[in-house]
C-alpha cells in the first residue's frame, strides 16, 4: 500500500464522524468513514440514494475489490471482523495474540482492502473512523509506522444525553448501559493506545476542544502526526462550509450536502442532575 492511514478511535457519539469530515476537507486526505462496516453492509453504502457520489464510489470499489479477490465472501469476512474487531477481541490481545489461520486471513483482508482503496483514491492519506480499539490494534500490527491514531473523547454527560435520544440513526442506550459502555470502551482505547504508541504516532483530543477551539486542536493534530492540515484550518478560520465527501458509513452528518462547525452554546450551562453527577464520577478516571 502506498498510502498512510489515520485511524480515529473512541466511543460512539463522541465526534468520530465529525472529525473524519473535518480532516477530509484537506486535499491530501481521503475521508472514508466507518470502513469496518463494509462487510456487514455487503459493500453497499447505506441510507443514501443510488445516484449520489458516495454510493457510486463504493459500488465501484466493491466491484473492483471482489474482482481482485475472487475467493472472498463478505459474510466470511464479516465473521472475521466479529472475531477480531469487536470489544471481546481484547482477550486475544491481552493473551498474546497468537498467530492463527483466521488471523492471517483477517490480515490478508485488511491488506487487500486498503491496497484496493489506495489504488482508487488520489490522496496521500486515508482516514478510517471505524473507532473500534481492537480493530485499531490489529491495524497497527499490520501497517506499523504507516498508521497514526487520533483518540477523541467527549464529556460523558453529553454522551449519556445523546444516547438517550431516540430519533437518531444509531440505537439509543439507557443510562446504566451508556455509563458501562463509556467506562469499558474508553479504558479499552487507552489500553490499546499504550500498546501501539511505541510504533505509531498517537494524538489525544477532546470533542469540546475540537468544537470550541478547532484551529488550536487541528494544529495540535497536525504537529503530532506530522501531516499538513492547513487547508481545513483555513476553511474553519473563514467559517466556510465543510463537505462530507465520500464516507462509507457513519452518523447522519455524512448524509448532509454540507455542514458548518457550530460551537456549543455555553450561555445557559446545564445543571447536573443526580444521574449526571454519578456519570461524571463513574467515568472520571478516563475523562480527566
Amino acid at each position: 500500500m502506498n498510502k498512510k492511514i489515520i485511524y480515529i478511535i473512541g466511543a460512539g457519539r463522541s465526534g468520530t464522524t465529525l472529525l473524519d469530515i473535518i480532516l477530509g476537507n484537506n486535499p491530501k486526505l481521503f475521508s472514508a468513514g466507518e470502513l469496518n462496516r463494509f462487510p456487514i453492509r455487503n459493500g453497499v453504502c447505506p441510507n443514501i440514494g443510488k445516484e449520489t457520489a458516495s454510493y457510486k464510489f463504493w459500488e465501484g470499489f466493491k466491484t473492483d475489490f471482489l474482482n481482485r479477490n475472487k475467493d472472498y465472501r463478505l459474510d466470511e469476512i464479516n465473521s472475521l471482523i466479529n472475531k477480531y474487531e469487536y470489544h471481546a477481541a481484547i482477550f486475544k490481545i491481552a493473551l498474546g495474540n497468537k498467530s492463527s489461520k483466521s488471523r492471517e486471513r483477517y490480515f490478508d483482508y485488511l491488506r487487500n482492502f486498503f491496497d484496493t482503496l489506495s489504488d482508487r483514491v488520489d490522496k496521500e492519506i486515508i482516514v478510517d473512523s471505524s473507532k473500534y480499539p481492537c480493530r485499531g490494534y490489529f491495524m497497527a500490527q499490520l501497517f506499523k509506522s504507516d498508521i497514526g491514531f487520533i483518540y477523541i473523547k467527549r464529556n460523558p454527560v453529553d454522551v449519556s444525553h445523546s444516547f438517550a435520544k431516540k430519533d437518531l440513526e444509531q440505537p439509543p442506550k439507557n443510562w446504566f448501559m451508556t455509563n458501562l459502555y463509556l467506562f469499558c470502551v474508553n479504558h479499552l482505547c487507552n489500553f490499546v493506545l499504550k500498546k501501539v504508541e511505541k510504533d505509531c504516532k498517537v494524538v489525544r483530543i477532546k470533542y469540546d476542544s475540537l468544537v470550541e477551539n478547532p484551529v488550536e486542536t487541528l494544529s495540535s493534530i497536525q504537529k503530532e502526526l506530522n501531516i499538513d492540515l492547513s487547508n481545513c484550518i483555513e476553511v474553519i478560520k473563514r467559517d466556510d462550509y465543510l463537505f462530507p465527501g465520500l464516507l462509507f458509513d457513519g452518523n447522519r452528518l455524512r448524509m448532509k450536502e454540507k455542514i458548518k462547525l457550530e460551537k456549543k452554546d455555553n450561555s445557559n450551562p446545564r445543571k447536573l442532575s443526580f444521574n449526571d453527577k454519578i456519570t461524571m464520577w463513574f467515568n472520571g478516571s478516563w475523562w480527566r
